[in-house]
């Protein structure tokens, strides 16, 4: 799948670093021996990230998922995800990860 993000997204797509997620979102698919992938879709109006970066203060300048003033942009945030969903319904029915 990561094949495919690449080339529909290009240099969009990034891997993940293992996070120290508080999500039980692998407990399931271990138990039962299934594979599973996790995705991050950038949220965050790029300027705003890019001042935060710059600046050295993306811990303190932009709200993680589930704090109290996360606000995501609306756009481009759906057409990516959207677009991330079918391509990888695509990839998965066109045989190439299994």
């Amino acid at each position: 799948m990561a094949d495919a993000f690449t080339s529909f997204f290009g240099d969009r797509a990034q891997s993940l670093n293992p996070v120290p997620a508080s999500e039980d979102f692998s407990d399931i698919p271990n138990a039962f021996g299934t594979p599973y992938t996790y995705w991050g879709i950038g949220c965050i109006d790029p300027d705003t990230y890019r001042k935060a970066a710059d600046a050295g203060r993306i811990a303190q300048d932009i709200p993680a998922p589930h704090a109290p003033n996360f606000a995501p942009v609306i756009q481009p945030t759906c057409d990516t995800g959207t677009q991330a969903l079918v391509v990888a319904a695509l990839d998965w029915l066109g045989g190439h990860n299994r």
